[in-house]
């Protein structure tokens, strides 16, 4: 057992510090793409290629039945049968996505031309339905990565997966600023993002990552992971209007510049958020599933063990930025994109609830994922209720408020789940929410300083 403990602790140290090292470095080159490319292409770009990335996931998630998840917690998940089967599923399901790409495609052109679309949205824009055909090809290539990507996630040896992940995005980025450096149109980002799918696909399937992928199909094994899945794709379904609904819906109620702008703000707000919830999926989540089978007595232990690593930073931040967005915009960014600067501030909010997100992953480690969709159902329900309300009947800034304060619904639902399923310690769900006031404080700190030293 103790042997057992310290090689889990040593694996979860190693790919944690993988994920935030390699989470790290992917945000600093999106970051400095994105400054370089907002430099290139207009802000009406950005706001047709996030309606493209939110369609795009939107596909994925409609149809994701948990592979990885399954792969996770399987007690089959080191099987090279059960592998192969997963892979060959994957590779089906990235068929049919792309025939939904296309299939959308078309609708949405048919739409635009009879003028069944609002004007001066996003999407009205006439290029929409040619962009949403070519870039729906990623779900072949996707398809088409090594299973055995999943089964370094499960063994918790996430370096290689990373290097793969950096390497080809920084590919693609670099593919993507020469275009726009040549054409200055839309097209860059699309074919960025292209390369960036197929040298990772190709890069998946080298010696070092595992054994070779094959077709192969055995019941048992595509029965648990369909019965598996079902509650991951309903799950995922809510998961997606969830965590891409603010797009969705701002798509259909203000024009491409703004959402553009909304985009920029919305990226530096979850850049952090976004890392956390990496090493939540990535790291976390193993940690989680391996406890549950081999040291179910420590459960409580480690997972406040893991809330308390989550909360000191995200609460920090939270106020950090709460005080000091409107800085990073200003200092980062053109006048362009000025009024990013008080929907970073107010977005930065939603960092708090962060740790809370735990709870989702604990429910699907425990193979409950219907309390995952639940939770899931009521957060969306509520966004889809209020965001058109608070834009007829107040404001766009009442609306960014709703989005940042969304996520609170979290912090209640999972913690009566937890209270009524498992266990529930408010002292330690709580003690970490003075860190605001000290990155507050920092922030206050920062502007202070930030002054002096250009006055």
């Amino acid at each position: 057992m103790e042997k057992n403990t310290k090689s889990l602790k040593s694996r979860t140290i190693n790919s944690s510090a993988w994920i935030i090292a390699g989470h790290l470095l992917s945000q600093l080159i999106r970051f400095g793409g994105n400054l370089v490319l907002t430099r290139l292409l207009i802000p009406e770009m950005f706001g047709v290629m996030a309606i493209i990335t939110v369609l795009i996931t939107g596909f994925s998630m409609f149809s994701d039945i948990g592979l990885l998840q399954n792969i996770v917690q399987s007690k089959r998940g080191d099987e090279p049968v059960f592998l192969n089967t997963a892979w060959t599923i994957q590779i089906l399901r990235g068929f049919f996505l792309f025939a939904v790409g296309l299939m959308v495609s078309a609708m949405l052109y048919l739409a635009g031309h009879n003028h069944w679309l609002p004007l001066n949205t996003v999407y009205s824009n006439p290029d929409l339905p040619l962009i949403l055909a070519i870039m729906s090809s990623t779900f072949l290539i996707s398809g088409l990565n090594s299973i055995y990507l999943m089964a370094l996630t499960r063994k918790l040896a996430l370096s290689k997966t990373v290097s793969i992940d950096i390497f080809s995005q920084a590919i693609g980025l670099g593919y993507t600023i020469f275009l726009a450096w040549c054409q200055r149109d839309i097209w860059a980002l699309v074919i960025g993002t292209l390369v960036s799918s197929v040298i990772r696909m190709l890069l998946s399937h080298s010696s070092f990552i595992g054994e070779r992928s094959r077709l192969q199909w055995d019941k048992e094994a595509a029965h648990e992971i369909f019965n598996f899945g079902k509650w991951i794709f309903l799950s995922s379904i809510l998961g997606f209007l969830l965590n891409q609904g603010d797009r969705l819906l701002l798509g259909g109620l203000i024009s491409s510049e703004k959402l553009g702008v909304y985009t920029v703000a919305f990226f530096l707000a979850n850049a952090i958020k976004d890392i956390l919830q990496r090493l939540v999926s990535s790291v976390f989540f193993p940690i989680l599933s391996e406890t549950i089978r081999e040291q179910p007595k420590r459960l409580s232990e480690i997972y406040y063990k893991i809330r308390s690593k989550i909360d000191i930073i995200t609460v920090f931040f939270s106020g950090f930025l709460f005080k000091t967005g409107y800085l990073f915009i200003n200092i980062f960014y053109d006048k362009r994109y000025e009024e990013a600067g008080w929907m970073l501030q107010i977005l930065s909010l939603s960092l708090i609830s962060v740790g809370f997100s735990l709870s989702k992953e604990f429910f699907v480690a425990h193979g409950q994922a219907r309390l995952d969709s639940v939770l899931k159902g009521i957060q969306t329900s509520a966004l889809y209720m209020l965001v058109p309300l608070a834009f007829t009947y107040y404001s766009f800034e009442t609306v960014i408020w709703v989005i940042a304060l969304n996520p609170m619904i979290n912090v209640l639902i999972s913690s009566i789940m937890m209270k009524r399923y498992y266990f529930l310690n408010i002292y330690k769900e709580l003690y970490m929410l003075p860190m605001f006031g000290v990155g507050y404080g920092a922030g206050y700190l920062f502007n202070y300083l930030l002054i002096i030293y250009i006055g």
